[in-house]
């Protein structure tokens, strides 16, 4: 196992490669505690030696592609269209979850309480609805998009 210590466009990232299957371009790494198979751009698959990992050019930053997360506690899907998705705006810390599912929110309402860069931040309710699904627990480190919750 290796380990590094990124940071892409200001954001820090602790990366740990577990395992890297020799028979593909597949990778399993460990990004701030959220466990990731990922496909290695660029890379083709050698029966008899595992892909190097080279240092992305300064200027460009790092492309990871996720392949399959692997979760521990696996996200309520909900139906296409359904309800309106409330996603993480930056990589953090989930330190407080103030609704339940079933629960009425109105606009406005604190949801979610966020660390990031050392502060806290308040995910609101952009509308009135109810809390279908709750796909974060406290303590989850959260990456920038991921669906936190999903409001009806």
């Amino acid at each position: 196992m290796k380990k590094y210590s990124l940071k892409i466009n200001g954001n820090q990232y602790e990366v740990k490669v577990d395992e890297v299957n020799e028979a593909s371009t597949e990778a399993r790494v460990v990004v701030n505690g959220i466990k990731y198979n990922v496909e290695i751009e660029g890379a083709t698959a050698r029966a008899t030696s595992k892909p190097a990992v080279v240092a992305a050019p300064a200027a460009t930053g790092l492309s990871v592609k996720p392949v399959t997360p692997i979760a521990s506690k696996p996200a309520a899907a909900p139906a296409a269209g359904a309800g309106t998705k409330v996603t993480c705006p930056l990589p953090g810390t989930v330190i407080s979850i103030n609704v339940k599912e079933g629960e009425s929110v109105s606009a406005g309402q604190t949801l979610v309480v966020l660390e990031a860069m050392k502060m806290e931040n308040n995910i609101d309710a952009e509308k009135a609805g109810v809390v279908k699904s709750i796909n974060v627990q406290a303590g989850a480190t959260v990456m920038e998009g991921e669906v936190l919750l999903v409001i009806e």
